[in-house]
């Protein structure tokens, strides 16, 4: 019954009496200890419940969390020290093992050995492998849109499940009443399944349990729920801030592919912030510390294109009058953001292609190839596959920078992040002009334009509209800066749930929404009317 100690790892022996009943490994995941066959130890006694203790090593120290009773009562820690018995039910006993004295040998487990990738027969679970991640910067997110609900993780396991004393209660039948537990521990985050009739699905795969990470989506019953990034972490830099569920997945797919060396292509509208998720993707990889270059393929004449890409040496053409490293060798060890790649010709493609094939330049001008390392994340708001079969782009540059594809949605299908994009504009703007503040039919206005210029005529509408306001930034300062920058204002068809969002935020008062949303009083009476009834039959 020996069991060696792995590095990191704490021993813990379990006791019936004065007989030592089994010795269990306690690494960077949780140990949970109770009377239900599904537990990482299983003890046979009637005062433990079935789903007991949680073992978890914090700060230096082992600490017992009674999860015996979920939300009923608060979850009570119980420090546990070295080489004392602390009771476990009418019988039996744990005791935390003393490490043994350095001796200068290597651990049993071999050098170099991680605890965190133990094979799933040894810890007692069905584990799926994943990068670490700390619980204290995730969240957990269920439904969408304005109906989302957010609730942050701490030290304290949270459970799911259809009962009323669950910390995320489901009105799902096919839930069960306690269906999963989230852990937070070491190695990250936990999610462990407490027996339920219809298991619990991490990114598709029924598991027993799993650590996950920001970005994973957890499937129980007919419910989707979603781990990302705490709010105040959904700002890469200045650039990036979102709220919705859309959102919030594009910017955990840069978080899991930042550190890959291959290529990305970033698909989206004009304005929606490819740029900032590419600088994302280079302050999140390992050439963080080197340069990151940008470059507008279709801002620049055919003819400056292939100096710009590639470089050139003087006298190479009539105006070179000096040597030009081209944007591969200033991004060197870096990044280079390739914009608007769908405007490059096709005889720079064939160079692209072959730079990207062989990790070589040559100079316009130039006789000697020069060897670079960048990798390339390529950005348009066309349909390159359409160009492809039109023969406008190349498919084996197509296939070579789309290895991963990042598609980037467009404001209008997300209007949950302009309530977050609208005060970062202004904090922004205030730092220039001075404190500005939205009213409420402002915000309306804002809710009901379509933004075909996304978050970069968000901006400057803000910012037009800030600079006829004195401090309040009124619905009327909204118009006449939609129809200013903008030009022809374009106006979403109001919904019933647009309408009763605008009564919401005007406090009830039907005059101030039916003024921001631009229709008379009498149209958004009997829509209300009409969306009752609806409702009213439906029951």
């Amino acid at each position: 019954m020996r069991v060696n100690r792995c590095s990191g790892m704490e021993i813990f022996e379990l006791y019936r009496g004065d007989a030592l009943l089994s010795r269990h490994e306690l690494g960077a995941r949780t140990l949970e200890i109770g009377r239900a066959l599904s537990c990482d130890v299983a003890v046979d006694d009637p005062e433990v419940e079935e789903r007991h203790w949680l073992l978890v090593r914090r700060r230096g120290t082992v600490i017992a969390l009674d999860v015996s009773a979920g939300k009923r009562q608060r979850v009570t820690e119980y420090p546990l020290p070295y080489d004392r018995r602390v009771p476990l039910g009418r019988f039996h006993a744990l005791r935390r093992v003393p490490p043994p004295p350095l001796t200068g040998e290597e651990p049993a487990g071999g050098p170099g050995r991680d605890p965190f990738r133990e094979p799933a027969r040894e810890l007692g679970t069905d584990t799926l492998q994943y990068p670490r991640c700390s619980a204290s910067e995730l969240q957990i997110s269920v439904g969408r849109g304005g109906e989302m609900r957010t609730l942050p993780f701490g030290e304290v396991p949270l459970h799911v499940g259809r009962d009323p004393e669950n910390d995320v209660r489901l009105a799902d039948s096919a839930v069960s009443g306690r269906h999963l537990r989230l852990e937070p521990c070491e190695a990250g985050l936990l999610a462990r399944d407490l027996g339920s009739c219809n298991g619990t699905f991490v990114n598709g795969v029924l598991v027993h349990s799993a650590l996950v990470v920001d970005g994973t989506t957890l499937r129980v019953g007919r419910t989707e729920l979603r781990i990302t990034a705490r709010a105040e972490r959904q700002n890469d830099g200045p650039r990036m801030v979102a709220e919705s569920s859309s959102m919030l997945e594009v910017l955990g797919e840069v978080r899991r592919v930042a550190r890959l060396p291959w290529p990305v292509l970033i698909n989206g509208e004009s304005g929606t912030g490819k740029e900032g998720i590419a600088l994302a993707l280079h302050e999140r990889s390992e050439r963080s510390k080197h340069p990151f270059v940008a470059i507008n393929a279709g801002g620049l004449s055919r003819e400056l294109v292939e100096s710009q890409l590639f470089g050139h040496e003087r006298g190479a053409f009539t105006g070179a009058a000096n040597r030009h490293r081209g944007v591969f060798e200033q991004a060197q060890h870096g990044t280079l953001f390739l914009d608007e790649i769908g405007e490059l010709p096709l005889e720079l493609q064939a160079r692209l292609l072959r730079v990207l094939e062989t990790g070589e330049v040559r100079r316009v001008g130039g006789e000697a190839n020069l060897v670079v390392d960048t990798r390339l994340v390529c950005a348009t708001h066309r349909d390159l596959r359409g160009m492809v079969a039109e023969g406008r782009f190349r498919q084996d540059l197509f296939y070579r920078i789309a290895r991963i594809v990042i598609q980037v949605p467009s404001l209008r299908s997300r209007p949950e992040d302009l309530r977050a994009l609208v005060p970062h504009f202004l904090r922004e703007i205030s730092r220039e002009i001075g404190t500005r503040t939205l009213a409420p039919e402002a915000l309306i206005r804002l809710l009901a334009h379509e933004w075909p210029g996304n978050v970069r005529e968000l901006r400057n509408v803000l910012s037009a509209a800030a600079t006829s306001s004195t401090g309040r930034i009124e619905a009327e300062d909204v118009e006449r800066a939609l129809q200013r920058v903008g030009g022809q204002y374009a106006a979403r068809e109001v919904t019933a749930e647009m309408i009763k969002r605008a009564v919401s935020e005007c406090c009830g008062n039907q005059t101030a929404a039916a003024r921001a949303l631009g229709i008379p009083r009498s149209t958004l009476r009997d829509r209300l009317r009409q969306a009752a009834g609806e409702l009213t039959r439906d029951q």
